[in-house]
């Protein structure tokens, strides 16, 4: 009996030990980082936590979701907004938008753009992490302020992390967990997926998708058939196509990938989290420094988003937890307009400006 006892308790350990290896390699804990940019950086500071980001192309202004996320841990008082940078400026500072709605615990997290082509109107959609519980904010955009039109909830909505609009009160949305956040955690470690895709209709929202793992950045394709979705601790990027609803391919990408944004070529850009561990450490201690990468998702010969670029790789420093990498229209210069890209984080005072 007492052999079968210890038999059990070898195995038992060896599971662990197996598991949590597995977790700390998915991670990126033993991944040797070769830091690089071929770009001049600049950090233009003012909009804490400027976790995502969205640009306005025809008229050269970028949308920024801002909070002090590490107060909202805490529990200390804190009001996020969302931020407006005039891309055009020669010396852009984030400017927060004016809004006839301000509530003291709006807390702004994933977002997204809509514009109405029947009737030329703008709506900004906001994941909101308010004390309440979780809701998404939909604004009008008039003149460069925000009007605040209506609030989503609902018990489909656990834990809401990024939203794409696709009409003036519909929209796709991720839960990067399910019921349960205590439970969750131990599930994230484990890598056992708890996490959905849903969708809002205008009238009621449904789950289309269960069990993946930290379901993170969405958007649909540029032309609209398809729905891309960032899995953080899976390290990949699932692609559905959207009516109807199936599941079509996955990219692996091997970092925690964060945000997604498409550029006018059709391009995908994300900003990821290439040791996920030293993240969490980061998210605790804003000294403890996250690697912070860039990277580009281009199609290949099938259509499929398969061909993986690293565009750019640092140690923390001059920009933290990368969270959203967004190409934005070049300097304009005499020499030709360069590549520049905005760069967010969870975390730090500031975007970063990439330029080449």
């Amino acid at each position: 009996m007492k052999r079968l006892i210890y038999a059990l308790i070898a195995i038992l350990i060896l599971v662990v030990i197996a598991l949590t290896l597995r977790t700390l390699i998915k991670a990126g804990t033993f991944k040797e980082l070769q830091y690089h940019s071929d770009f001049t950086g600049q950090m233009i500071r003012g909009a804490v936590g400027a976790e995502d980001i969205v640009v306005d192309r025809h008229r050269n202004k970028a949308y920024i979701s801002s909070c002090d996320r590490r107060k909202a841990k805490e529990g200390l008082p804190n009001t996020g907004a969302i931020f407006l940078l005039d891309l055009s400026s020669k010396n852009p500072t984030p400017q927060k938008m004016a809004t006839d709605w301000s509530p003291e615990d709006f807390r702004p997290h994933g977002i997204s753009v809509y514009d109405d082509a029947t009737d030329s109107t703008r709506w900004l959609f906001a994941v909101n992490h308010p004390d309440g519980g979780p809701s998404v904010e939909i604004f009008e955009m008039r003149n460069d302020s925000l009007f605040h039109a209506e609030t989503i909830t609902g018990d489909f909505l656990k834990s809401p992390n990024d939203v794409v609009a696709v009409g003036k009160h519909a929209f796709y949305f991720t839960n990067d967990h399910g019921a349960g956040a205590s439970i969750s955690k131990w599930k994230d470690f484990l890598l056992i997926g708890t996490g959905e895709i849903g969708h809002y209709d205008g009238t009621s929202g449904q789950v289309l998708e269960t069990g993946l793992r930290y379901p993170n950045g969405i958007n649909t394709s540029p032309d609209g058939k398809e729905l891309f979705v960032a899995l953080t601790t899976d390290g990949s990027i699932a692609v559905y196509q959207i009516s109807p609803w199936k599941f079509k391919y996955k990219t692996h990408l091997g970092t925690g990938v964060d945000n997604l944004d498409f550029d006018e070529n059709g391009i995908l850009w994300t900003a990821a989290h290439p040791k996920m561990l030293a993240f969490l450490g980061h998210a605790k201690d804003p000294a403890k420094r996250s690697p912070s990468q860039v990277l580009t998702i281009s199609p290949d010969e099938n259509g499929h988003y398969t061909i993986v670029e690293e565009r750019y790789l640092n140690d923390g420093n001059p920009i933290s937890g990368s969270s959203v990498a967004v190409l934005i229209p070049g300097s304009g210069e005499e020499s030709g307009p360069g590549e520049r890209i905005l760069v967010g984080s969870v975390f730090d005072d500031g975007i970063l400006v990439l330029e080449k």
